[in-house]
């Protein structure tokens, strides 16, 4: 199920605030200089500094095409879909791991065209 489509971008508040300001998308998320996200009906445009998304994926964003956008899919297990994908020849960029300040477990992996595809589910929430 597609959730996400993820803007990388290097000014953030810029690309925020044409989408939020002049396409009036309601803003739902909001980490200051960080990440944002968007209401877009089916699917979140959410909006990550390129330069962040560069540490998780431990390689440079930015230097080849496609480099610009993330689909993100959400799945039941991010380690049993990134063993299917496996099985199929399919090389991950950044093998199953967890973003907990992201609250989620993904993977990372190319589309045929170089695109970065994001696989993902939710890490359980410590009880409060």
């Amino acid at each position: 199920m597609i959730t996400h489509i993820r803007f990388l971008v290097d000014d953030l508040a810029r690309d925020v605030a044409f989408y939020r300001d002049i396409m009036l998308l309601k803003q739902v998320v909001d980490v200051p200089g960080v990440y944002a996200e968007l209401d877009a009906g089916a699917v979140r445009l959410a909006f990550y500094r390129r330069d962040l998304m560069s540490e998780v994926l431990g390689e440079a964003c930015g230097t080849r095409g496609g480099d610009d956008v993330v689909l993100a899919l959400r799945v039941r297990s991010v380690d049993e879909e990134a063993a299917r994908l496996a099985a199929k020849g399919i090389l991950l960029t950044r093998p199953p791991h967890d973003q907990e300040a992201w609250h989620q477990r993904v993977a990372h992996l190319r589309d045929a065209s170089g695109r970065l595809v994001e696989i993902w589910t939710p890490l359980a929430r410590p009880a409060q």
